[in-house]
């Protein structure tokens, strides 16, 4: 609490409000990157459905930024760095929602689906070729053996998915704020 209070400060900018609405913003945001964890997963060689969880991904994304934007409309006029701050919370609050969904899609619903895929795309003989490059020979069954033992934790798996999770919203964070400034702001 004590860390997005001072993450938010400012004399004229409500911070409790503007957290309260990047939660609500977070969970919106979480719903539709889910949405697209789930289309991904269960694509299962499906075009379509593995389209559908590109495009769910972008709609994620833009929607944050919409819905930044209609905050600085409707509220209260912010600046790029406050949207920045803002874009941060709603991500850091998505990545909480999608982590909640991942744990429980590994832990209940995938039975080790993921990492039969996994293990079959590491066996394949351009992947190993590609290993051998980059790690040499001696190195390549340490690696699938740790990726392997990766694959079988749900606790692990779904820590690794939010850390990637925070590093995409943190390079996500300057596009949304671009898209959350951009219009006409509340007078």
């Amino acid at each position: 609490m004590y860390l997005c209070a001072c993450f938010m400060e400012n004399s004229k900018f409500d911070s409790n409000l503007a957290r309260n609405h990047c939660m609500n913003f977070g969970l919106w945001v979480g719903l539709l990157c889910s949405l697209s964890f789930l289309a991904a997963v269960y694509a299962n060689g499906s075009l379509l459905m593995s389209q559908m969880g590109n495009i769910l991904g972008i709609i994620a994304f833009i929607t944050a930024g919409r819905l930044i934007r209609r905050y600085r409309q409707v509220m209260y006029p912010i600046n790029f760095r406050q949207a920045c701050r803002m874009s941060i919370l709603t991500y850091f609050f998505a990545t909480l929602i999608v982590a909640v969904v991942q744990f429980v899609y590994f832990r209940y619903l995938d039975h080790g689906q993921v990492a039969e895929q996994m293990q079959t795309l590491l066996e394949m003989p351009e992947y190993q070729q590609m290993l051998q490059h980059i790690a040499g020979q001696s190195d390549i069954k340490e690696i699938m053996d740790g990726a392997m033992s990766l694959m079988h934790n749900p606790i692990q798996m779904t820590v690794q998915l939010m850390w990637m999770n925070i590093i995409l919203s943190l390079l996500l964070t300057i596009p949304t704020a671009l898209i959350a400034i951009t219009g006409r702001a509340s007078s």
